[in-house]
C-alpha cells in the first residue's frame, strides 16, 4: 500500500519523538544523579514527559490516517454493491429488498 508524503512525514516525526523521549530521561537523569537515585529518576520521568506527549499526538495522527484509508476502501466496495443492486435491479429481476418494505 502507498504512503502519502504526510505519512512520511509523520512516521519520521514520531521516530523523532522516542529520540525525545530518550534524550529527555536519559540527560535529566544524569543530570540530577549526584542528589539521589529517587530525585533523578524522578527528573528522567519527568524529562520524557515532553516526548511522550509527541507520541499520543503523533499517534492519532497515524490513526486518523490510516481510518481515512480505510473509509475509502469501504466506500469504494459499497459503491460496488450499490452499482451491482442497481444493475440487478434494472434486469428485469423482482425481488423482494430493504427498500420495498
Amino acid at each position: 500500500m502507498r504512503r502519502t508524503l504526510a505519512e512520511s512525514i509523520v512516521s519520521f516525526l514520531l521516530g523523532a519523538a522516542w529520540a525525545i523521549v530518550l534524550l529527555g530521561a536519559v540527560l535529566l537523569f544524569w543530570s540530577f544523579l549526584p542528589f539521589g537515585v529517587v530525585i533523578a529518576l524522578m527528573a528522567g520521568i519527568v524529562g520524557s514527559l515532553f516526548g511522550l506527549f509527541l507520541v499520543v499526538v503523533l499517534e492519532v495522527a497515524a490513526l486518523q490516517f490510516e481510518k481515512y484509508r480505510e473509509l475509502k476502501h469501504q466506500t469504494r466496495l459499497l459503491k460496488k454493491i450499490r452499482d451491482a443492486l442497481e444493475t440487478e435491479g434494472a434486469k428485469g429481476e423482482e425481488r423482494d429488498t430493504l427498500r420495498d418494505h
